[in-house]
């Protein structure tokens, strides 16, 4: 049984609390932030009409009996409390106008609305608090396959890397960033973290346009990562299948985890070379998917392909794309079936000696 407290504390000391690093807004389980300017909009309004809203969950943590405090993490809330905070640095506009903007009686009735809070009695490393986390999160923006997955299988070493390769880590220290590594996680494992260099595959992933924002918001570049690690272990699989069962086979241990950072990032920065432009049919999610996965299995024999030459040649492709692998890159695109045939195309662009794909 956990226990609570349910009690109201002002939007004031909320936020001086955040300020000064008492209360955590998106400790290492929280997801991304997901709520678009409109939904944030009218959540300042409701707070500035007095309207009331759902509750707040804070986990109190632990007590550090030498100082004598201690640091707070909110559990539900995060979108809320980000809002707050922007429209209290003029980050959101609100009917037109800036909280800076406000006479300074609304802006001391906003500071003053009572915010509804239920204390957790749970320590930030208390696997319960995962469990209270994706329960609370069932509402139109529930959490999604990867996001549950990012916080079930924090832990594990295999997501651990891929959360690494997505920029999904904090290698800052607690005073800098605090709460923001996972406890259950051994600290060796942010020192190997920080001795990793994945900046190409970051910037080939995360600005070629593969992922809008919104889907970059809900975790799709770490679904494609463990996709892609587990593809460059096992082969072909339908869906996330694999993925999910290395999750649990490699969650001890992931002995190949620096060869396999250090392959992503070279094929990330052959890529990258190739100087593609925006809006490549390249940069297609299962179009990269594919042609990533190649190279990575081909990553030994990189130095020997002619980065100009295929450059043309997926050009070439693109200006006039096969039906068969249009269909595979577009209808059922993560089934064997059609991976496989996106395959064997790209396997014939790279090396084009080899034998053609029937149409």
């Amino acid at each position: 049984m956990i226990k609570y407290q349910i009690r109201s504390r002002e939007l004031l000391d909320l936020i001086k609390d955040v300020r000064d690093k008492r209360l955590v807004i998106s400790p290492y389980f929280q997801r991304d932030l997901v709520w678009r300017e409109l939904h944030k909009v009218d959540f300042i309004k409701t707070i500035r009409m007095g309207y009331p809203f759902p509750q707040i969950f804070i986990s109190r943590g632990r007590i550090n009996v030498d100082t004598m405090t201690s640091q707070a993490c909110v559990v539900d809330g995060q979108q809320r409390m980000n809002a707050i905070q922007e429209y209290l640095a003029d980050e959101l506009k609100v009917d037109g106008g800036l909280f800076s903007q406000l006479p300074p009686s609304e802006k001391e009735q906003f500071l003053k609305y009572e915010v509804p809070v239920i204390d957790l009695d749970l320590a930030e490393d208390d696997p319960q608090i995962i469990d209270v986390f994706k329960r609370l999160n069932r509402t139109f923006y529930s959490l999604s396959k990867i996001e549950k997955l990012s916080t079930e299988y924090a832990p594990s070493e295999f997501m651990f890397v891929a959360k690494l390769l997505t920029d999904q880590l904090s290698l800052a220290t607690e005073s800098e960033d605090p709460l923001k590594k996972d406890p259950n996680v051994p600290e060796e494992l942010y020192e190997w973290a920080a001795s990793q260099k994945v900046s190409s595959y970051q910037l080939w992933l995360l600005n070629s346009g593969i992922f809008s924002p919104y889907e970059s918001s809900r975790k799709a570049p770490l679904m494609f990562t463990l996709n892609l690690m587990a593809t460059s272990i096992g082969g072909f699989f339908n869906r996330n299948d694999l993925a999910e069962s290395y999750l649990e086979s490699y969650k001890e241990g992931f002995t190949k985890k620096s060869t396999l950072i250090k392959n992503f990032e070279k094929v990330a920065k052959f890529l990258l070379d190739l100087e593609l432009p925006q809006g490549s049919y390249w940069f297609n999610k299962a179009n990269a998917f594919s042609i990533f996965a190649f190279l990575v299995s081909n990553s030994g024999k990189l130095s020997a392909i002619n980065k100009a030459h295929l450059k043309d040649r997926l050009t070439a492709f693109e200006q006039r794309v096969p039906p068969k692998y249009a269909l595979a890159a577009k209808e059922a695109v993560n089934n064997v079936r059609e991976r496989s045939t996106r395959d064997e195309y790209i396997s014939k662009l790279v090396y084009p000696n080899t034998k053609k794909p029937t149409e």
